[in-house]
């Protein structure tokens, strides 16, 4: 059986960790995205449900795509992770994860928010809790201009 030193060990927990952060920031966006479409076909205005609407329907497409965005940069980050033959790749796919989770992250959030109206700003709302949840994993995962100058530092070295 193969045994890793110390600082091997620090850093296999700590990108555990932030791939954590990434799929918990996955679930939100997910939980927002079926909240949001749930309240699109239900409520109704000028007599037909707000979903049908161009830019209703375009904004909650955009969340698809971000939503989407964050699942498929975390699997990839995960799955690299698992391989463990390619620490850089490795490294490289979860401050992909790390941006995603963040920038997009916050994109579907807001649009969940803007899409119910004041509702989605009432505190025992749980588009407001997804709100939250978010604002916190993106206060622990740090921006995504950050994940942004580490991966360009990562590409250039």
């Amino acid at each position: 059986a193969s045994q890793i030193g110390g600082a091997d060990a620090v850093s296999f927990l700590v990108s555990r960790g932030v791939l954590g952060r990434c799929a918990m920031a996955w679930g939100i966006a997910k939980m927002a995205l079926s909240l949001t479409a749930a309240y699109c076909r239900e409520r109704e205005q000028f007599g037909a449900p707000i979903g049908t609407f161009q830019a209703v329907s375009q904004r909650a497409g955009d969340m698809y795509i971000d939503s989407q965005a964050i699942e498929l940069a975390v699997l990839a980050a995960a799955f690299l992770a698992d391989q463990g033959d390619d620490a850089a790749r490795a490294t490289e796919a979860l401050w992909t994860a790390r941006y995603f989770a963040t920038e997009a992250g916050h994109r579907v959030v807001a649009a969940a928010q803007h899409l119910h109206g004041g509702t989605g700003f009432d505190r025992d709302y749980p588009v407001y809790r997804c709100f939250l949840r978010a604002r916190r994993l993106e206060l622990g995962l740090g921006t995504a201009r950050e994940a942004l100058t580490e991966l360009g530092e990562l590409l250039a070295a």
